[in-house]
C-alpha cells in the first residue's frame, strides 16, 4: 500500500552551526545506506556537493537560508528505476523549469529496503539570477506578494506530490494511491499513529526501553519530551491507538466488523507477550554480548595505559640522555665561536682586514663555515634523537604487540562463541513467530467459519419472516375475497327484499 510522508524543514546560518548544510549532504549520501544520487545544477558527487555548498555557504549573506530539506516516502509499488524518475519528475514541477540547484539521496536497500525514501537538499538560489525563486522558508504574506501558489510552502509541497507521485503510479499500472489528507479528511474513523523512527526501534528491540529526556533544540527551545509523551514510548503509545480504534469496531454495530476486530485485538495481545519475552530476551544477548566485549576492552585500556606510561618514561629517558649531548655541544659551540671572535678582533687581525680584502673575505669565509658546521651537528644530533625515539617506540610497541593479539583473539574466539548461540536462539524465536503466524491464520480461519456460520444462520432466521409474510398476503387476499362474497350474498337477499315490497302482498307468486 502506497504510503504519504512528506516533510519540510530547513538549515539557516542562524538556526544552525557553520558546516551544518554540508554535513546533512555527507549525511544523506553516506556509503552504508547505499544511496541513488541524483542532482541538478551542482555536484552529483558527495564529496564535491558538500565543498559546494559549503563555498555558498561563506559567501552568503549572515542570515541566510542555506538548505531547504524535503524527506519524502517513496511508493513500494515502483521500481528503483521508477522511483528515480519520480523524483527527477517532481523536482522538475516544484522548480517549474527555473534552474535551482538541488541534491537527492534515495535510500531504498538494506534496512531501508521495506521503507524507500528520499532526502532532497534544495539550495533555493536561481544559478543565473542568485534570486530565491521556490521560497519555502518564507512567510504566506511574503508568498502571495511574491506571487508564490499556496498559503504555506509545506501545504504547496504536500499538494504537488501527491500530484505527481498518483500519476507514476497510474502511469505504472498501479491501483494504489497516496492522499495527503487526515484520516478525518477522507472520512476514515480511526485514529492515527505516529512514526517510530529507525533509531528508537533499533534501541527498543535490542538495547532497552527508550526514555524521554528534555533536548535543546538549535534555536535554543528547551522541549520537554517526558511531559509532552507522559512516560510512554511511541510503541507504547502507537499500541495503545490501536487498541482504542480495534475497540471502537467492536462498538461499532457492525457484527462482522466487531468479530474482525475481536479477533485482531486478541491476536495483538498474544503477539505483544511473544514480542515482549523475545525482546527481553534479545536485550538480554545484547547486554552479554556488550558485557563480554567491555572485558576486553578493558584489558587493552590497561595495556594501552601503561604502554602510554611506559613510552612517557622512554620519552624522557631518551629526552634526558640527549639533554646532556645537547648542552655540552651548546658549550663547545659557544666556546669555538669566541675563540674566533677572539681571534678575528685582535690587533694585528683588525690591521689585516684593513690591509687588505682577501683578508676580510678569508675571515667571512671562516665564520660561514663555522656556522654550517654547528648547524650540521645539531642537525645530525636532532636525528640521532629522533633515530632514539623511534626506536623506543618501535621496541615498545613490538613488546605490547603480542599482548594485543592475544586479547583480540580471545575477544575474537569469545564474541564467536556468543554470536554461535545467539544465532540459535534467533532461529529459534523465528520458530516461534512463525508458529505464532500459523497460530494466527488457524484463528483467522476459525473467526472466518464463526462469521460464515452466522451469516447462515441469520439468513435462515430471515427467511420464515418472508414466509410470513407471504403467507400473511395470502390469507389477507382469501379473507377479502370471503368478505367480498358475503357482501355479494347480502347485497342479493337485499335485492330480493326490495322486489317483494315493490309487488305488494302475494302479489306476482304464482301457484
Amino acid at each position: 500500500m502506497a504510503i504519504y510522508s512528506c516533510n519540510l524543514s530547513s538549515i539557516g546560518k542562524t538556526t544552525h552551526r557553520e558546516g551544518t548544510a554540508g554535513a546533512h549532504i555527507r549525511y544523506i549520501a553516506r556509503s552504508e545506506a547505499e544511496p541513488v544520487i541524483i542532482a541538478a545544477h551542482m555536484p552529483a558527487q558527495p564529496a564535491e556537493a558538500r565543498n559546494w555548498i559549503d563555498r555558498a555557504e561563506r559567501a552568503a549573506r549572515k542570515n541566510a537560508r542555506m538548505l531547504d530539506k524535503i524527506r519524502i516516502a517513496l511508493p513500494r509499488e515502483l521500481d528503483a528505476a521508477q522511483r528515480a524518475q519520480l523524483v527527477r519528475d517532481f523536482m522538475d514541477d516544484l522548480t517549474g523549469g527555473e534552474r535551482v540547484p538541488w541534491f537527492a539521496a534515495i535510500h531504498q536497500t538494506g534496512d531501508d529496503a521495506h521503507n524507500p525514501h528520499v532526502h532532497i537538499d534544495v539550495h533555493d538560489r536561481g544559478i543565473d539570477t542568485g534570486r530565491r525563486v521556490l521560497r519555502l522558508s518564507d512567510s504566506t504574506r511574503d508568498r502571495i506578494k511574491a506571487g508564490l501558489p499556496g498559503p504555506k510552502a509545506v501545504d504547496w509541497i504536500r499538494e504537488r506530490w501527491e500530484a505527481v507521485c498518483n500519476s507514476a503510479l497510474e502511469a505504472a499500472g498501479h491501483d494504489a494511491r497516496i492522499d495527503r489528507r487526515t484520516l478525518k479528511g477522507q472520512g476514515i474513523d480511526r485514529l492515527p499513529t505516529i512514526h517510530e523512527g529507525p533509531r528508537a526501534s533499533h534501541i527498543n528491540d535490542n538495547v532497552s526501553r527508550p526514555k524521554s529526556r528534555r533536548r535543546t533544540n538549535g534555536c535554543g527551545r528547551v522541549i520537554d519530551y517526558p511531559a509532552i509523551d507522559k512516560g510512554q514510548t511511541r510503541r507504547e503509545f502507537n499500541a495503545h491507538i490501536i487498541d482504542l480504534n480495534l475497540e471502537r469496531a467492536i462498538r461499532s454495530g457492525n457484527p462482522e466488523a466487531a468479530a474482525w476486530a475481536a479477533f485482531e485485538r486478541d491476536q495483538a495481545d498474544k503477539d505483544r507477550a511473544l514480542e515482549k519475552q523475545l525482546k527481553a530476551d534479545q536485550r538480554a544477548r545484547t547486554q552479554e554480548l556488550r558485557s563480554a566485549s567491555a572485558v576486553y576492552t578493558a584489558q587493552q585500556r590497561r595495556v594501552r595505559a601503561e604502554q602510554r606510561l611506559k613510552a612517557r618514561q622512554n620519552r624522557k629517558d631518551v629526552q634526558e640522555r640527549f639533554q646532556a649531548r645537547r648542552e655540552s655541544m651548546r658549550g663547545a659551540h659557544d666556546e669555538q665561536h669566541q675563540a674566533l671572535r677572539r681571534k678575528q678582533r685582535g690587533l694585528l687581525a683588525r690591521i689585516a682586514r684593513r690591509l687588505s680584502r682577501n683578508v676580510r673575505a678569508r675571515h667571512m669565509e671562516t665564520r660561514v663555515r663555522q656556522i654550517e658546521a654547528h648547524r650540521e651537528e645539531r642537525r645530525l644530533l636532532s636525528e640521532a634523537y629522533a633515530l632514539a625515539l623511534a626506536q623506543t617506540r618501535d621496541a615498545l610497541t613490538e613488546r605490547y604487540a603480542g599482548q594485543y593479539e592475544e586479547i583480540e583473539a580471545a575477544r575474537t574466539a569469545h564474541l564467536g562463541q556468543l554470536e554461535e548461540r545467539h544465532a540459535e536462539a534467533v532461529r529459534f524465536a523465528d520458530v516461534l513467530r512463525q508458529q505464532r503466524e500459523a497460530e494466527r491464520e488457524q484463528h483467522r480461519a476459525l473467526t472466518e467459519n464463526k462469521i460464515a456460520e452466522w451469516k447462515r444462520a441469520h439468513n435462515k432466521q430471515q427467511q420464515p419472516a418472508s414466509r410470513l409474510r407471504e403467507d400473511f398476503k395470502q390469507a389477507d387476499g382469501r379473507e377479502q375475497a370471503r368478505r367480498d362474497a358475503i357482501a355479494r350474498a347480502i347485497k342479493k337477499v337485499e335485492g330480493k327484499e326490495d322486489d317483494e315490497r315493490k309487488r305488494g302482498p302475494g302479489g306476482g307468486r304464482d301457484r
